[in-house]
């Protein structure tokens, strides 16, 4: 059960209960869209990108002194490691030659590699563990349309309509990118302690708690920028979606971003830390209540 925790578990199943939204609250009620991975292919995408977060945690808990609490040797760690990431390209080379594309088996491939990087070499480098580990997020959103639209990107009378598509999931892939980083950002605050003790260079060590929380606020104001323009962008018609978005996405990032300024203790950036990660689930059901406007009111 030790072991299991190491995995964080609880990112894995938000991270799957986002995937199922993309696939069944969305994609499934597009009439005009064909799909080229089946129902248990799609689970089998979500499996290697599941495995390979995983084997990213696991990195991550057993690299650096002091790490694990002896809870798993170093050695065992990497023989996991390596079996989780094995499985996982191989079930990708597996999806790539479905759609006919073995060369996209890359995208698990650099996805492993950017959490391995993350999670040892560079340790001792602020913010660039956290930007990969956004860009993993951004990739396994991707992976959505890549996987299952690529193969009707070929035929030119129906690529148009996998365009709107298309752009939708960039659109939360990029606000998924930036939520991961807030997020980060904010679990760096939460654990500045333990981080110094375990030789972690993150960025509230290198400038300050203090100062680290304004730039935490000023990444929230991009964030909420950067929804702003997609609401006006898509989202100024449909009236439920655009209510949606305001209270319950906009609304709590704002909070986010009045508290984190005066925020001082680990119980203060652990509520914060919580406000993100459930903006994070919000987003992924945001697609639904899309998916609902759009067939009923638009």
């Amino acid at each position: 059960m030790n072991i299991i925790k190491l995995f964080k578990p609880l990112h894995l199943v938000l991270f799957v209960f986002a995937m199922l939204i993309f696939r069944y609250g969305y994609l499934e009620h597009q009439p005009a869209l064909l799909l080229a991975l089946n129902h248990w292919q799609y689970l089998l995408l979500i499996l290697a990108f599941v495995l390979i977060g995983a084997g990213g945690a696991l990195m991550d808990a057993i690299s650096g002194p002091g790490k694990n609490g002896n809870t798993i040797t170093e050695g065992k760690g990497y023989n996991i490691y390596g079996a989780l990431n094995l499985i996982a390209v191989g079930i990708g080379y597996y999806l790539a030659d479905i759609i006919g594309r073995s060369s996209f088996v890359a995208v698990f491939v650099l996805t492993a590699c950017m959490l391995f990087i993350a999670a040892t070499n560079f340790r001792q480098t602020i913010l660039v563990g956290n930007t990969l580990i956004s860009l993993c997020v951004l990739a396994a959103i991707m992976s959505i349309a890549v996987f299952n639209f690529y193969p009707f990107l070929q035929i030119i009378e129906i690529k148009a309509f996998y365009a709107d598509s298309f752009l939708l999931l960039a659109c939360y892939a990029a606000i998924g990118f930036l939520l991961t980083m807030l997020y980060a950002m904010t679990k760096d605050m939460q654990n500045m302690d333990t981080d110094y003790n375990n030789n972690k260079i993150t960025l509230p060590i290198a400038i300050g708690r203090d100062r680290a929380a304004k730039v935490a606020f000023g990444f929230s104001v991009v964030t909420i920028a950067a929804i702003l323009v997609y609401i006006n962008a898509y989202l100024v018609s449909l009236t439920y979606m655009l209510i949606y978005t305001l209270v319950f996405i906009v609304g709590p990032l704002i909070f986010f971003a009045i508290k984190v300024l005066g925020a001082k203790t680990q119980k203060d950036f652990s509520l914060l830390a919580t406000v993100v990660k459930l903006v994070m689930a919000l987003t992924a059901v945001s697609i639904m209540v899309l998916t609902y406007n759009i067939q009923n009111y638009a």
